[in-house]
This record gives structure tokens, C-alpha cells and sequence, in this order.
């Protein structure tokens, strides 16, 4: 119906006023399908700008839930380590706990053969000590006994001894004043000769110059 409205209304106007009507009817649409195509623009532009909102809100969710899956396999990953570091640990640590309780063990028995060898060390070096000192005592009553002897000898011998020396001290002064005199007489003698020899000799070179008168004689 409206179309048969449209075309009585065309078919009523001058060609004038049909060119200017559908020249107004192509701008009407025109300006129709500008505000639709901005309309869809629009529209478009919405949607992305909503897709690219949602698009980061997704991204950022992604992201949050892969970090938490990230660290969900990191703690896990560190329990397995720690766990591992645990066991390693008490291995480490009830090694060691061996090996102290060995070297206590060891300790305690060179402790109970340090002492074993200290109290027999003691015991014969009391054995040791006891005999040196019965030997002492056994020189010491010797000693005396000597001693005590040796005085009581010394106490009947001693004029003895002093008339004996009495008598070696002359006789030694005798020997003494008979080698004085000999050497004393031997001494006289000697330098008789000496004189002798030389009033000799003097006579000998005086016998000779006169005897050769012209010959000089040096002496």
C-alpha cells in the first residue's frame, strides 16, 4: 500500500519536484546507511573494545591460573628436594651417629688399656722401687759396717802410720843432703878441670909465640 501511495504521489509531481524528492530520498538514505554503517562501526568497536577487556581479564586469569599450576609443580618440585634433603640428612646424620658411637667404643677400650697398663706399670715400678730400696738398705748397712771397721783400724794403725812416716821423712832428708853433697863435690870438680883446661891452653899459645916470633897468632 504504501508504495502505490508513492507512486501517485511521484506521478502527481513536476519533474522538478520528482528530482528534488528523490535526490532528498537518496540523501535520507544515504544519511541512513552513514548513521548504520556508524552504528556498526560502533557496535564493532564496543564489541572489540569488550573482546580486548575480556581478552585481558582471560589473559590475566591464564596467567594467575598457570602461575598457580607453576607453583602448585614448584612446591611439589621442592617438597620432592626437601624431602630428599631430609633423607639424605638423617642418612648423614645416623652415619655419623656410627661413627661417634665407634670412637667412643674405641676411646673406652684404649682408656681400659691405658689403665690396665698404667696400674701394672705402677704395680712393678712399686716392685722396682721396693727392691732398689731393700738393695740400698742393704749397701747402707754394708757401708757402715766398713765404715765403722775401716775407723776402728784406722784407730790402732794410726801410731804406726805416724812413726813410719816419721822415719820415710828422714830417710828422705838424708838422701836429699847426700845428693847435695855429691853434686856439690861433682860441681867442684868439674870446674877445677874447666880451669885447668884453659891455664893449658894459655901456656900452649904462649909456648907457640915464642917460639914462632913472626907469625900472629889469633886466638
Amino acid at each position: 500500500m504504501p508504495k502505490k501511495g508513492k507512486v501517485n504521489k511521484l506521478a502527481r509531481m513536476s519533474d522538478e519536484e520528482r528530482a528534488r524528492y528523490l535526490q532528498h530520498r537518496a540523501d535520507v538514505e544515504e544519511e541512513a546507511r552513514r548513521r548504520k554503517r556508524e552504528l556498526v562501526a560502533r557496535f564493532i568497536k564496543n564489541k572489540l573494545d569488550k573482546e580486548e577487556v575480556f581478552a585481558r581479564i582471560n589473559t590475566a586469569k591464564i596467567n594467575q591460573e598457570w602461575r598457580y599450576i607453576l607453583r602448585q609443580i614448584k612446591c611439589k618440585q621442592m617438597a620432592s628436594d626437601i624431602q630428599g634433603m631430609i633423607m639424605s640428612f638423617n642418612f648423614l646424620v645416623e652415619r655419623k651417629n656410627r661413627l661417634l658411637n665407634s670412637l667412643m667404643e674405641a676411646i673406652e677400650d684404649s682408656d681400659e688399656q691405658h689403665r690396665r697398663a698404667f696400674q701394672a706399670h705402677t704395680e712393678n715400678l712399686s716392685y722396682f722401687l721396693n727392691i732398689g730400696s731393700k738393695r740400698l738398705d742393704k749397701l747402707q748397712a754394708e757401708y757402715d759396717y766398713q765404715k765403722n771397721n775401716f775407723l776402728e783400724n784406722w784407730d790402732k794403725g794410726e801410731i804406726d802410720i805416724t812413726d813410719s812416716q816419721d822415719r820415710a821423712e828422714f830417710k828422705l832428708t838424708l838422701i836429699t843432703y847426700i845428693q847435695d853433697t855429691d853434686f856439690k863435690e861433682y860441681k867442684k870438680e868439674k870446674e877445677n878441670q874447666r880451669a885447668t883446661e884453659k891455664n893449658d891452653a894459655k901456656l900452649e899459645v904462649y909456648n907457640l909465640k915464642a917460639i914462632f916470633p913472626l907469625f900472629r897468632i889469633t886466638h
